[in-house]
């Protein structure tokens, strides 16, 4: 079965320069519509992927700009938060632009008084309807349930964002922009060979992990989004059940659940959790074989061959980008493997029954004919 995912894996690093590179254009309308604003704090809204995406970006912004982001899901801005700050910002993404509930978000800022900006990948999207300044994704095309590209480029395209604000505010200088972009291009730079090795490790523990029903992901600090992106990806296409924890939740309580047939993914990106997380897959090794560690080999001592060991950039602001790549590759090869098109949801026409996205003139989404 050959589908569209892994294609976008691999455009991944392209899309991500382009829109380095192409950053004023890009953010043009948000940043005249927000230059002269006074702006204290502001909120990223999203569902699933998006949501996550602004997780991934959180720490690089506060440290760029010095303010507080708070990164929520739509609804529960819309129906929880009471307590604000006048000189808010809030900005709604979704990538195909057309979720319901990020539009509440929004229409309930605009409500407060707030500035609102909305940022998705297509052009007519309903979300831009509902927000003062639109921002588009330049991903290009990604005809698939499970996105993958987006992920990366909904992230940098907030950074970008933000950061041409920041300049045009005088908050940051170009200087130290620079220093930023040089950072994020070493890990768009690694991402190929991540990728090449990711692929190759899938193929030594696909025969293992096929049979999994009950899957986890353990991770900490920056790549915490991953744990809760790469959840996703894998639950949205194996369909099976997966979950995702920081690793110390992991430790208050959720280990007493663990039984040999639980396969563990672990996110040991670099950091004083790194050994504790060695320590912990020496441990849970009693109870189940199926652990796979996913990390540079700096400090590795036990390497097994189920193992992931690739030179990570190890950015604690930009490597979310790298260590995001394997869970994708197992949420592109596993469905194949097992006879489900990763590209397509288990029912394209959920969203339209449950109500959740605005589908008026939305055909072909997925690039084949919906179910009736």
């Amino acid at each position: 079965m050959a589908s569209n995912m892994y294609n976008y894996i691999c455009e991944t690093p392209a899309v991500l320069k382009h829109i380095i590179e192409n950053r004023r254009e890009i953010t043009q309308e948000f940043v005249e519509k927000f230059k002269d604003k006074e702006i204290e704090q502001i909120y990223v809204l999203g569902s699933g992927t998006s949501y996550h995406a602004g997780l991934t970006a959180k720490n690089y912004l506060e440290e760029m700009l010095g303010m507080k982001v708070i990164c929520m899901y739509p609804t529960q801005f819309e129906r929880s938060e009471k307590i604000f700050n006048k000189n808010t910002l809030v900005i709604g993404m979704s990538q195909g632009g057309q979720s319901l509930s990020t539009v509440a978000g929004l229409d309930c800022a605009k409500a407060q008084g707030f500035g609102t900006a909305g940022v998705s990948a297509n052009k007519n999207a309903f979300l831009f309807q509902h927000a003062d300044a639109k921002t588009i994704i330049e991903v290009g095309n990604e005809k698939c349930g499970a996105k993958t590209k987006g992920y990366a480029g909904t992230t940098v395209t907030l950074m970008m964002m933000l950061t041409e604000l920041a300049l045009a505010k005088g908050i940051t200088t170009e200087e130290k922009a620079a220093a930023y972009r040089e950072r994020m291009y070493k890990v768009i730079n690694n991402l190929e060979n991540v990728t090449k090795a990711s692929v190759a490790w899938y193929g030594r523990i696909k025969e293992e992990f096929l049979p999994a029903k009950r899957i986890i992901v353990v991770g900490y600090d920056g790549m915490y989004a991953d744990v809760l992106e790469g959840s996703l990806k894998i639950l949205e296409t194996v369909r099976q059940g997966v979950t995702g924890y920081d690793i110390e939740e992991f430790f208050h309580g959720i280990y007493n659940s663990i039984t040999d047939s639980a396969h563990v993914f672990y996110l040991g990106s670099k950091g004083d959790y790194k050994p504790r997380t060695l320590k912990l897959i020496d441990i849970l090794s009693e109870w189940t074989p199926h652990n796979y560690l996913i990390a540079s080999p700096e400090g590795v001592g036990n390497r097994r061959d189920k193992d992931l060991l690739v030179e990570f950039t190890e950015d604690p602001l930009f490597s979310p980008w790298e260590y995001i790549i394997p869970l994708q590759i197992v949420a592109c090869f596993a469905p194949e493997d097992l006879g489900i098109n990763p590209d397509i949801p288990k029912d394209p026409q959920f969203h339209k029954k449950i109500g959740s996205k605005n589908m008026e003139g939305v055909t072909n989404p997925y690039g084949v004919e919906d179910e009736k």
